[in-house]
């Protein structure tokens, strides 16, 4: 994470958004310290500004469309190379829109008012 924040130029780092998923390692006094420091009050999630559930895998962008996206760009057949590997994630990242994600965000609410009517348990989205 660190070395990717990093190279982020300052002005993209003021609108960037830390959504943390309650990761024990995120969890580290060190690494609390470092995000406080680097997204101040823009934390989502556990110790920060803006709730949200831990694990909420259908409430989660992350979790409901991103890596299941990068997953099926990636491996669509097996990466030959670990470069090769490497290329297809980069592409993968590179080709999520604006669009793409603006559509992400259109999801959210029907999807928090389908875990309201789950009373918080997981459910199954056909949309």
């Amino acid at each position: 994470m660190l070395a990717v924040i990093d190279d982020l130029p300052l002005s993209d780092l003021r609108n960037a958004w830390f959504q943390h998923d309650g990761s024990p390692p995120h969890k580290l006094s060190s690494v609390q310290q470092y995000i406080r420091d680097t997204f101040q009050q823009q934390v989502i999630g556990y110790g920060g500004c803006v709730e949200w559930p831990p694990r909420s895998l259908d409430l989660n962008p992350l979790d409901f469309f991103l890596w299941v996206y990068i997953q099926q760009r990636v491996h669509a057949t097996p990466p030959p190379t670990l470069q090769e590997l490497r290329n297809r994630i980069t592409d993968a990242c590179a080709s999520v829109s604006p669009a793409m994600l603006y559509n992400v965000q259109l999801e959210v609410q029907p999807r928090v008012q389908m875990c309201i009517v789950a009373e918080a348990h997981q459910f199954k989205n056909d949309r």
